[in-house]
């Protein structure tokens, strides 16, 4: 794993692991059989860990865009994620060529992050939403004061009036992997916004118009943004 700091404290408290899974075109495994490996054999031995309370597999409402597949997974307390308690998991089965490990036909890169912020206006149930935007930033050196103030004090209000807004929740980076031991693009804080029914959500995020001063200073100061739609296919645990 990629450390995020120096020397990393003990992890504690709630936070989410997520997964981007690409499948490259020379693979031979298809999407069919991903989906299927993750909903029946991956997912559900998560859930049976008790590590996991729950777990959604997204797919990107953009056909051409880059990560396809997003899992994600909510953790209540991330202690036995650091002792290793997921990574214990088979990544093995009989369904993929010479039963190999899927890392030997997908592409992937994970983020273990701690939570930061619970933004909702009226309580939510624990599978509120069918869309999300996914929201990643890097911000300058020195610049994530500012960040964690432009959320708190205008933007969570501005995703709060959009049609179909549900919640927002805040995490901020711990560790980052790549089983091929590539490096990863750094992005330090993820917000997800969940949307349920009526929302005019489309294909791509778009930035709310009117973009307000604060809005332009944050995307232009940024060292990274990385923000895609995503649907979600399946839920499992506490919230299916």
């Amino acid at each position: 794993m990629s450390d995020a700091s120096t020397n990393p404290p003990s992890w504690s408290g709630p936070g989410v692991v997520q997964t981007f899974i690409t499948i490259p075109p020379s693979s031979q495994l298809d999407q069919e059989t991903l989906s299927k490996w993750l909903d029946e054999v991956y997912l559900p031995a998560v859930i049976d860990t008790g590590v996991v309370k729950s777990a959604w597999r997204f797919k990107a409402a953009n056909p051409d865009h880059g990560k396809q597949n997003l899992v994600f997974l909510k953790v209540p307390d991330l202690a036995p994620v650091q002792a290793g308690k997921l990574q214990a998991i088979s990544r093995t089965s009989d369904m993929f060529p010479s039963s190999e490990s899927i890392d030997a036909f997908v592409e992937s890169e994970s983020g273990i992050f701690s939570f930061v912020q619970l933004y909702e206006t009226t309580k939510q149930p624990e599978d509120a939403g069918s869309v999300i935007v996914y929201a990643g930033m890097e911000p300058k050196p020195g610049g994530e004061a500012d960040l964690d103030a432009w959320y708190r004090e205008e933007h969570n209000q501005q995703m709060s009036e959009q049609p179909g807004w549900k919640r927002t929740t805040r995490f901020s980076l711990l560790f980052q992997h790549r089983p091929d031991g590539k490096e990863m693009e750094r992005i330090s804080f993820l917000a997800i916004h969940e949307f349920g029914d009526g929302h005019k959500i489309g294909k791509n995020v778009e930035t709310l118009d009117p973009m307000t001063d604060w809005t332009k200073k944050v995307m232009s100061e940024a060292k990274a943004i990385d923000a895609a739609i995503y649907h979600k296919v399946k839920t499992f645990g506490t919230a299916a």
